[in-house]
């Protein structure tokens, strides 16, 4: 373009030729730049809201619509312009001019999206675009081939172009603040920037033409190729239907985008209701830095909103989800793939609480993020708690109970079979001597008590990694993983049975109880369950209280046979009173002066199915122990009843009586005394045949009780015996008062007679203390000549010993009558 002929028609000396316009043509040409104008504004809106690759096919988009736009608006009202000689145009140039149109809409479009924030920007977008309408156009009228010469009046030549820049200023200023300002809606905003912007077109057009005039000359068209003015009508036709198909496309995919966008807000502001409603905490950080935070994070933190999003991850829920996120391979996962995972977490005021957290890879404007939402579950936990509470530990003494220590025994057996160590695990099983007996005088409100101090003191022994349970009762059990030595754990033992023996102050009240404790070495070729540990633990514990109580034993096979053996025993005697296998031998008791018969001691024997024969000492404190004492009692009654029957009709005239011993179970048996009545009429025995020898435990028990049951057997006929008087304790204020008939004088004593000066001289004088009660002495444990002598010489009434005969079966007994019958024939001869 030559602007050497921008020249003031006044300076030209010949004559001026202008064109002038067909109005409707032109309606036509300015309907074109509106609808070029209507395509690119909103499309230069999706341009700026879009991300990804479909963001350029929107600015290609209004792009080619601004651009062709324009070159059709120019093109089609150069159709409208007449001129009084032939037109044509030249098409490289006429293609060239659309270049400009299409930068234009290109670099107007890139800026609009920044216009909004930067004045600069808005300016500058004008001004682009103005300068791509202005090239656009002059480029467009140079491709005029005419018999004329064309120049520009530089006034209106400068008007054009700035009323370009103005307008188009005008134009995208309206569509970006009108809306703000006034209201308006979209799209009322994009109808009046279109307006603008295609009167921005026009305007710069018409000024641009009411600016060019011709000078004629006689020049002819040079070589090269042109366009009809009716070829020019088929590209604007082709140009302008690019540019309807552009604006459908557009107002199609608007309204579609449109809907999309409302569903989406709508959907936005459903879930900012339902994340500022809901009680889950919503939010999301990137790098360790929260970036979103519902009303429910602070909440649950006691944190503002404002703090958190300047706390770290680790400040507000610790090292241990930070660890946790850190380890999620966030390269390897999907988007949208969830992970889940509990942590306890430090509030801002200091209480803790349990969050179940949903972490979730997500992008939000095109960057990686992590959503994440946390429920409270401290209630739950808690409840979880209580019910594991209640599952494994003991509600009276908040120890482990049965079901919590067996299986954290097993856990232990399993892991010492895996392993070898050098150190020891000890297994403690302890109870509370005669705890019953507390119960029943304090009561068992005061019994509780007892059994949680117990448990304090124990656990203020115990370590942190040992298991301290109480497995029911009073009993309580505690294993020891890691012990050095057999000397350690036996110092803990000491330490346990001190502790726990020293005196407890309940309820205003001082109690003194004893423990006893079994213990056990953990062997895994030995134990391989926990019934076998607690098995081990209990014969121990048997053993303990076996010998004196308030003490400990530790377990041995040797101890274990023996308890096995104990076990064996008791099932056979019940078994044996049950079927009378039970027997009676008798031991004869004769007169000191003259050694005559007087009577028998009946003393139980038992001999098993293979032939052994136990002994007393075994089979009666096994009867004790299980409860069979009385049946024993019973049965002893009935068999010495039926013997005295026996032998009162085969010898006639024999007074010989049967010394019977009674346990106090037996004593205290409700069948007790109605046994005796009916055994008395059953087998004829006569008053005075039925001795029973009661210990001084038994008669000094409840004295108002004992008298009537002592007053009673005397009534049916029997006699009471004090045996192995001196023994026990003997209150002789209460001692006159019992309807006793004689005194036995323990073995002991009689053994010891000729060694010891004390045991002479108790004898002494329980013989004198009889003869001032008026009561009988028996003197029982007689070995020797030597014995037998000084008993009588000291006064004792009657002996009983192995000098005068061992116990023997039934039978046998009977040759002691003859013997009798023999002394006595040769004392009268």
């Amino acid at each position: 373009m030559d602007f050497w002929r921008i020249v003031s028609p006044e300076l030209q000396d010949q004559t001026l030729i202008s064109g002038h316009h067909h109005h409707l043509i032109c309606f036509a040409a300015v309907a074109l730049a509106v609808l070029a104008a209507a395509v690119t504004l909103p499309v230069s809106e999706r341009f700026t809201t879009t991300r990804g690759p479909l963001r350029y096919l929107w600015l290609m988009t209004g792009s080619i619509a601004m651009g062709t736009g324009i070159w059709a608006m120019h093109f089609t009202s150069m159709l409208a312009y007449s001129l009084p000689f032939p037109v044509h145009y030249d098409i490289s140039l006429t293609i060239i001019s659309m270049f400009p149109a299409l930068l234009a809409g290109y670099s107007s479009i890139r800026l609009f999206a920044s216009a909004r924030n930067c004045r600069r920007h808005l300016h500058l977008a004008a001004l682009l675009l103005a300068s791509g309408i202005a090239a656009m156009h002059y480029i467009g009228m140079e491709a005029i081939a005419a018999p004329a010469k064309m120049y520009y009046s530089p006034g209106l030549f400068l008007l054009s172009i700035a009323t370009a820049y103005l307008l188009s200023w005008a134009g995208l200023c309206s569509r970006i603040s009108l809306p703000g300002k006034i209201r308006l809606s979209p799209a009322i905003a994009t109808l009046i920037g279109s307006a603008v912007l295609g009167l921005a077109i026009s305007a710069m057009h018409f000024i641009a033409m009411a600016a060019t005039y011709f000078i004629a000359t006689p020049a002819e068209l040079t070589e090269g190729t042109f366009i009809d003015p009716p070829g020019l009508v088929v590209a604007i036709l082709a140009v302008t239907f690019v540019l309807l198909s552009l604006l459908s496309i557009g107002i199609l995919v608007d309204r579609h985008l449109a809907r999309m966008a409302i569903s989406l807000r709508s959907s936005e502001v459903r879930f900012q209701r339902l994340a500022e409603t809901t009680q889950a905490a919503i939010f999301t950080f990137v790098d360790g830095r929260i970036t979103y935070a519902n009303p429910a994070l602070s909440h649950i933190t006691d944190h503002s909103i404002d703090a958190l999003s300047s706390m770290s991850l680790e400040e507000l829920f610790g090292e241990k989800f930070v660890h946790y996120v850190s380890q999620i391979p966030w390269a390897d996962t999907k988007v949208g793939q969830p992970f889940y995972e509990q942590f306890q977490i430090t509030t801002a005021t200091g209480q803790q609480r349990w969050l179940y957290f949903s972490l979730t890879l997500a992008e939000f404007d095109q960057q990686s993020s992590v959503l994440v939402s946390a429920c409270d579950i401290s209630e739950q936990k808690l409840a979880e708690f209580k019910m594991r509470n209640l599952a494994y530990s003991d509600q009276l003494t908040g120890l482990a109970n049965r079901a919590l220590f067996m299986d954290r025994l097993e856990h232990h057996l399993k892991l010492l079979g895996r392993r070898s160590s050098e150190t020891l695990s000890i297994v403690m099983l302890l109870d509370l001597d005669n705890f019953k007996l507390i119960n029943d005088t304090y009561g068992h409100v005061l019994g509780d008590q007892l059994l949680s101090s117990v448990a304090q003191r124990v656990r203020e022994l115990a370590r942190k990694s040992d298991t301290l349970a109480r497995l029911g009762g009073d009993e309580f059990v505690m294993l020891f993983e890691k012990v050095d030595s057999l000397n350690y754990a036996g110092r803990i033992a000491d330490r346990l049975v001190e502790s726990l023996s020293a005196p407890y102050f309940l309820s205003g009240k001082k109690v003194d109880v004893k423990v006893s404790m079994g213990m056990v070495v953990l062997d895994p070729d030995n134990h391989s369950t926990q019934d076998q540990v607690l098995h081990d633990a209990d014969v121990a514990l048997y053993r303990a209280k076996h010998q004196g109580r308030a003490c400990w034993v530790l377990f041995d096979q040797q101890m274990d046979a023996m308890i096995k053996r104990g076990r064996q025993l008791q099932a056979e005697l019940k078994a044996a009173i049950a079927e009378d296998k039970l027997e009676l031998y008798y031991q004869p008791i004769v007169a000191a002066g003259d050694h005559q018969l007087c009577g028998f001691e009946s003393l139980a024997r038992w001999r098993r199915e293979n032939g052994e024969w136990v002994s007393p000492l075994e089979f009666i404190a096994l009867a004790e122990e299980s409860g069979m004492i009385a049946d024993i009692g019973l049965w002893g009654i009935e068999t010495a009843c039926r013997q005295i029957g026996l032998w009162n009709r085969s010898h006639a005239g024999v007074e010989y009586y049967i010394s019977v011993n009674i346990a106090s179970d037996s004593f205290g048996d409700e069948r007790f005394a109605r046994c005796i009545s009916d055994c008395f009429q059953r087998h004829g025995v006569r008053r005075g045949q039925l001795k029973l020898e009661l210990t001084e435990r038994i008669l000094l028990g409840d004295t108002d009780n004992m008298l009537d049951k002592l007053h009673k057997l005397i009534e049916l006929g029997c006699e009471v015996m004090i045996d192995d008087f001196g023994t026990g304790y003997s209150s002789l204020s209460y001692l006159h008062l019992l309807p006793v008939g004689a005194m036995k004088i323990d073995r002991s004593f009689v053994q010891n007679l000729n060694q010891s000066n004390s045991s002479l001289s108790v004898v002494r004088t329980i013989i004198a203390l009889a003869r001032s009660l008026g009561l009988g002495i028996v003197a029982e444990g007689v070995e020797t000549g030597e014995q037998a002598g000084q008993l009588a010489a000291l006064g004792a009434a009657q002996l009983q010993g192995y000098f005068f005969g061992r116990p023997v079966a039934a039978e046998e007994a009977v040759g002691f009558f003859r013997t009798a019958g023999e002394a006595e024939v040769n004392r009268e001869g």
